[in-house]
């Protein structure tokens, strides 16, 4: 076992923590947009499965991608590296933040195609690949009027979420960012990923509490009122695994807080005043590209 693939292959260990950590989200989304649906005679069972099967084929795709560029373009032998990227950790993320009525027959091939530009992108550029492909996506739909978060079975009983729903993941939005709940299981098995920077979803949250609680003593939005934009704009969801997506996000930990900080302040502007959720994802790209001056705000936390 000592020169076995996982002994060879450590970085597969860590990005296995990262695929691993998608699944209790996956399986939320499919019973949230599939399996409710076909319960309540929406859809059939077989189209039903898609919320399970289309991120199973987004991450066999994302692998046989990195093969055929390993080989075809940097021309290595060893496929070991191709097990060793977060590629397929990404693109399951973009699918998540697809809404449930977005045409994904549309949004994997976008999915695969961002991915192979980004490859031949100049590596200086710090691109937090899941923010670009939301805002893509947005922009692309919105052009088209096909944009929509609900599904089928959330417009006709929307009116009947209370609280503890939205904290579950029942109220309206996209595919998997809805639920706080599987959205913290995903942190708790992170946390076990050395390489996963905590910190910055920490400081997001804080800061987003502390100014959500400033519109609510002084702004005068209702608590309840925050408490929904919350849980249904998805912000833990893309605080937890957006923000903090490695590729594009400060070395330096007070660039990472600082970073955060910013991250949840502007997302809580975003979403409680301007009432524009594709605002966090505007603000994650913009700070991403700035990631390089975010590493040079060195300040001793120790």
């Amino acid at each position: 076992m000592k020169n076995g693939f996982l002994k060879r292959n450590k970085i597969f260990n860590i990005n296995l923590l990262y695929v691993c950590s998608l699944i209790p989200i996956i399986l939320f989304a499919f019973y949230k947009n599939g399996y409710l649906m076909y319960k309540n005679g929406y859809m059939s069972f077989f189209k039903s499965t898609q919320y399970i099967v289309i991120p199973i084929v987004i991450i066999i795709l994302s692998y046989v991608w990195e093969v055929y560029y390993h080989i075809l373009f940097k021309k290595e032998e060893n496929m070991d590296n191709v097990f060793n990227t977060i590629v397929p950790f990404a693109n399951a993320l973009c699918y998540l933040v697809c809404g449930p009525m977005d045409k994904l027959y549309i949004t994997v091939p976008i999915i695969v195609l961002l991915d192979i530009i980004l490859k031949f992108v100049d590596k200086r550029l710090d691109i937090n690949q899941v923010a670009l492909f939301k805002i893509i996506l947005f922009a692309f739909l919105s052009i088209l009027g096909m944009y929509n978060n609900a599904n089928l079975y959330e417009r006709a009983v929307s009116i009947s979420f209370e609280l503890p729903d939205y904290f579950l993941g029942r109220g309206i939005g996209e595919i998997g960012v809805t639920s706080a709940v599987f959205a913290l299981i995903g942190f708790i098995i992170l946390i076990f990923n050395k390489y996963y920077k905590y910190d910055i979803a920490i400081c997001s949250v804080v800061a987003y509490c502390i100014v959500g609680l400033v519109m609510y003593f002084v702004g005068g939005l209702k608590f309840s009122e925050l408490l929904v934009n919350s849980f249904t704009s998805g912000f833990l969801f893309v605080s937890i695994f957006v923000a903090s997506f490695s590729n594009a996000t400060p070395v330096v930990r007070s660039g990472r807080i600082l970073y955060g900080l910013l991250v949840g302040f502007l997302s809580c502007i975003m979403i409680n005043v301007l009432d524009f959720n594709i605002g966090m994802y505007i603000v994650i790209l913009l700070l991403g590209l700035c990631t390089p001056l975010f590493n040079k705000f060195r300040v001793n936390l120790d």
